[in-house]
Formats: structure tokens, sequence, C-alpha cells
């Protein structure tokens, strides 16, 4: 019998049967560029699979979109007011970057955005934007195809690698060469992008697999020196952080990240809404971002809230990633907690403090496990969900990748 739309919870996880699981982590491994399925002795790939309702994915992917433009907004504000940029938490080298560029928000080529949102026990609760530099490409394109058969009913939800490809394909002319810079000595960072190479071939471009400092950067436009794919370089997909930039070789010119005007994904300029300090200057922007408002616990400075004595704040750095650094009472080790106090204490501008949610936890056969998902946008349009799954409230490196799917049985999608 077909459950009604009532019956149905709002997200829900779902086993894969056990006799079932090998193989398809096999496929994982294989069909998503997943060659790094381990973090230590943790397996990354979740032997559950994570069901939304259609109303829930609609409501999702609605917000994301409200989101993105209000990051946008930000951003473009933002790139006019370099006296806000150390209140951000950037290094200066990456802020004299931005001033030698012209200090100006690049809004064109294909920007992409992933919005966390957790369930929580009041609702859904959106923790950050990676707004820089998001990963998960093939888990939010390829994963949910693979995983929807275990879910009667159920389908993929979107194509985020696809939906990138094609923004670069339709600014470019087919043979176009497109650079995707990446830390190429680490596994985890070399299969992202790699994933996502063959995306753009079968769209007619050609994917050149290197290093940051692999480019240099003429009058405007880059040109690849890595052995056997040098020559002029048509677009860039930087997955390299912002603020890392500055760690490459001097001869390296790494500022032409900020300056160049090729199709990218994303610019450099990117960064002026990474950082998790961004709601201490939206009333100096004039800014309303209502989505953000409503989503967003109350953020503010480490040093106007008591996190030292009250429970409900946080920690969190403010150019943090995969969740590193985060203070939860029950999960901070207190030698961790200690090393994070001091340094919120001696650099308050790299933290923020910020009011904690309380995961609503979904059961499984093993216990309860945390889930948040992250929502792409490409060019502002929901593009994808990507998931991860975590034992305890913290998603950090140990958790693991999950597929999203959709319920198609709970109503209608308007989503991709």
């Amino acid at each position: 019998m077909t459950p009604s739309p009532e019956s149905l919870p709002e997200v829900r996880l779902a086993p894969i049967p056990a006799a079932d699981y090998g193989a398809f982590r096999r496929e994982v491994i294989f069909s998503c560029c997943k060659w790094d399925p381990q973090v230590g002795d943790v397996n990354t790939v979740a032997d559950h699979v994570a069901v939304l309702s259609v109303a829930a994915a609609n409501r999702l992917a609605a917000w994301a979109e409200a989101l993105a433009a209000e990051t946008l907004a930000a951003e473009i504000a933002l790139a006019a007011r370099p006296e806000l940029w150390a209140e951000l938490g950037l290094p200066g080298a990456v802020r004299r970057a931005l001033r030698d560029a012209g200090g100006r928000a690049h809004t064109t080529g294909v920007r992409v955005m992933r919005f966390d949102l957790h369930p929580t026990v009041s609702g859904w609760a959106v923790s950050e934007v990676n707004s820089d530099v998001p990963g998960g490409f093939a888990e939010a394109s390829a994963l949910p195809l693979l995983a929807a058969r275990f879910v009667p009913g159920a389908t993929g939800s979107g194509d985020v690698a696809g939906a990138v490809a094609e923004g670069f394909a339709g600014s470019l002319t087919p043979g176009a060469r497109v650079a995707l810079a990446h830390a190429t000595s680490y596994a985890d960072d070399r299969q992202v992008m790699q994933f996502l190479g063959q995306a753009l071939a079968r769209r007619g471009l050609v994917p050149l697999l290197v290093a940051p400092d692999h480019l240099r950067w003429g009058d405007h436009r880059p040109v690849c020196i890595a052995g056997g794919q040098e020559g002029e370089v048509h677009g860039v997909i930087r997955f390299f952080p912002v603020e890392w930039l500055p760690l490459l070789p001097r001869r390296s010119d790494w500022r032409g990240y900020f300056r160049h005007t090729v199709p990218s994904s994303n610019h450099a300029t990117a960064i002026l809404t990474q950082s998790k300090r961004l709601p201490l200057v939206w009333e100096r922007l004039g800014l309303a971002a209502p989505t953000w408002r409503q989503l967003l616990p109350e953020t503010r400075d480490p040093r106007q809230a008591d996190w030292r004595h009250d429970r409900e704040w946080i920690l969190k750095p403010a150019l943090g990633r995969v969740g590193e650094a985060v203070t939860i009472p029950e999960v901070t080790p207190p030698r961790e907690w200690r090393q994070i106090s001091w340094a919120a204490r001696l650099g308050p501008r790299d933290w923020i403090a910020q009011r904690r949610f309380h995961s609503r936890p979904l059961p499984t056969p093993l216990g309860d496990r945390h889930l948040v998902v992250g929502v792409f946008t490409v060019n502002g349009r929901a593009s994808g969900f990507y998931g991860r799954l975590a034992q305890r409230p913290r998603i950090d490196q140990y958790a693991q990748d999950i597929a999203i799917v959709v319920d198609t049985r709970s109503g209608r999608r308007t989503t991709p």
C-alpha cells in the first residue's frame, strides 16, 4: 500500500541491505571517483540513504536560492568596503591582493555555493555557506542515482557536476581548456577534480588537472606550464582555498587568481563571503538578509558572548572547514577545548561565537545519527543535495558521505 503524504516523515534514514552494501560501496569508489573512502579507521561511505520528502526538498531548495541571492548581494557590497575585510578575519596578504585587484566582486563565470542545513529539535537551521571552494560534487550528482534503487519511490536529487559543466560549456567554445587547480598530492582533492573533469569532457571541453602554481598569469589570462598540458587556459576551476594561496611559491604570482577575467568557479573574490563572521557586518552593509536571519543562529564576536561559562554558546573558526575546531560541549575533548579557548582569546577576529542548535538525531539499528544536508546552488539555482552523517552532533572529517534522495510518493517536486 502506498503511504499517504502525511505518514512520510520530512527526513529519515533508510538502510542499504547488508547483502548489497559491499557492491554499492565498490560502485561508489569507481563511479564517483571515491578512491579514498576511509579517514583513519573510519569508513566514510554510509550504509544508509537519507530520504527527504518532496516538501522538505522543495523548502530546502527555496531557502538555498534565497540564501544565494543574499550572499551574492553581501559579496558585492563587501567588495566596496575594504575597511571591513579585517573584521571578517581575512589574512593580510589576501586583503592586499583584493585591494590590488581593484576591490570588486566578480559575479560572472559559474558561481557555486553550498549551504549546510541541519534538522534540529526546533526545525531546520543553517550552519554556514561554503562560498569559496565547496566540495561534494560526486556525492551530489552520481551518488544519489546509485542509492535511489534501495528506497521505493525515490529519485536522485540533482546533478551539481553537470550544472557546473553546463555553465562552462555555455560560455566557452568546444575544445576550450579548463584548468582544475587543486592540491594534487591529496587523493581526496584529486578525486573531486577527476569527477568534475569527466563532466567537462562530456560537454566537449578539455580538463587540465593541475596544481595551483601550474598557472602563470599574463595579461589577465592564465597560461598552464604543467608538463604535457602547456598553453593558454580559457577557464579556471579552483579547488584550493583562497586563504592558502599566499602559501604558494612566490614565483607563481598567486595574485593572478584575483586579477584574471576568464570564466571561473569560483573567482577569488568569493572569499569575501566565506568567513563565518559575515553576519557581524550585515548592519554596516545595510543588508536585510531575511533568510539568513531566519535560519542562522545568533552570531557574535567572541568578545561579546559568555562562551566560557554558558554552554549554549559555541566557538567556530572564521575560516574553518569540515567542522574543524567547533566546540560542542559533549563532543569536544577537554584538551582541544583549552587550545581553542586560548586561540579565541588571543585572536578573537579569527573566531565567532554562535548560539548552538540542538541537532535532531535520526534513529538507526546501530544508534542515533546526526545529518547535515548541503544544498548546492549553481548561478543561484538549486542544483542538488549533499549529505554527511555522524555519530555525534559535530559533523567533522570522520562523518560519512550519505546519498540524499527524494521520496516522490509524498508530493510534486519543484526542485532539480
